[in-house]
C-alpha cells in the first residue's frame, strides 16, 4: 500500500530515459526482526537487495531500463533515482501463517522512499513516499482442514503432494514481501508518469483504503487497524 506526496515543480517533463535504484537500507532504530538464512548472511543488506530485486522485476516494462546503482556511486545527471529505507521488517511466525492464518504470526514490511527527478536536482526529491504491507489474512491449514474453499484448496493439494511451493504461495514470508514493495515502489512512479501523460496505463499502485481496477481506484475499508 502507498501514500505519496509530490514535488510537481520537479516532474520530468518528458518520459524518463533510465530508471535507477540503490540498494535499500534498513534504518537505525527500524523494527528488524528476520533471521539470517546462514551465519555468513547479513540479513539487513539481504533484505535491501530483494527489495531492489523487485524494482529490477517491473522497471522496464513500466518506467525505464532500470539498473542498480550502488552505495556511494555519483548518480548520472539525467534519469530517476530511487532510494529507500526500511523501518520494519518482521518475519513473524511461518507455522502461525500456516496453520492458523488470519493474520497469526503475519509478516510486516514498511519503508520510506524517495525518487529523484536527476534532470531537475538530484538533493530534492520528485516523489516521497510510504509504503506499508505484509502477509495477508488467509486462513491456515487449521480451518482449511474443516471449511475448504477456492483459496485454501491449492494449499490442501500442496500438503498432499509435498510440494513446499504450492504452500508457501498463499503464507508469503520476508523475500515475497521484499519483492512485493519494489514492485510497488515502481507502480507508484509510472502512476506519476501516467498523470503527467509521460507513459501509457500499464498497472495501478495500491494505494491505503483503495483497490487499483481497469476503471480506476476504488475505496475499500482498511482490515489493517
Amino acid at each position: 500500500m502507498i501514500e505519496e506526496q509530490e514535488n510537481a515543480a520537479l516532474a520530468p517533463k518528458s518520459a524518463p530515459a533510465a530508471l535507477l535504484v540503490r540498494p535499500f537500507e534498513v534504518s537505525r532504530g527500524a523494527r528488524f526482526d528476520v533471521i539470517p538464512a546462514s551465519a555468513k548472511e547479513d540479513p539487513r543488506d539481504k533484505v535491501g537487495r530483494l527489495i531492489t530485486d523487485g524494482v529490477l522485476s517491473r522497471g522496464a516494462r513500466w518506467v525505464a531500463p532500470t539498473k542498480v546503482l550502488e552505495r556511494g556511486v555519483k548518480p548520472p545527471k539525467t534519469g530517476l533515482l530511487v532510494e529507500g529505507r526500511v523501518l520494519v521488517a518482521q518475519q513473524g511466525s511461518r507455522a502461525l501463517r500456516l496453520g492458523v492464518g488470519f493474520g497469526a504470526g503475519r509478516t510486516r514490511m514498511d519503508t520510506t522512499v524517495q525518487v529523484y527527478n536527476l534532470g531537475a536536482s538530484d538533493k530534492k526529491p520528485w516523489l516521497s513516499f510510504k509504503t506499508t504491507g505484509g502477509s495477508n489474512m488467509e486462513p491456515g491449514l487449521l480451518f482449511s482442514l474443516f471449511i475448504p474453499s477456492p483459496v485454501t484448496i491449492p494449499v490442501l493439494i500442496g500438503v498432499a503432494g509435498g510440494t513446499a511451493s504450492t504452500v508457501t504461495r498463499s503464507h508469503k514470508g520476508v523475500t515475497q514481501d521484499a519483492k512485493r514493495t519494489g514492485r510497488a515502489v515502481v507502480s507508484a512512479i509510472h502512476d506519476r508518469l501516467v498523470a503527467h501523460q509521460l507513459a501509457p496505463r500499464r498497472a495501478w499502485p495500491k494505494r491505503i483504503g483503495t483497490i487499483g481496477t481497469p476503471a480506476g481506484q476504488l475505496n475499500v475499508p482498511s482490515l489493517d487497524r
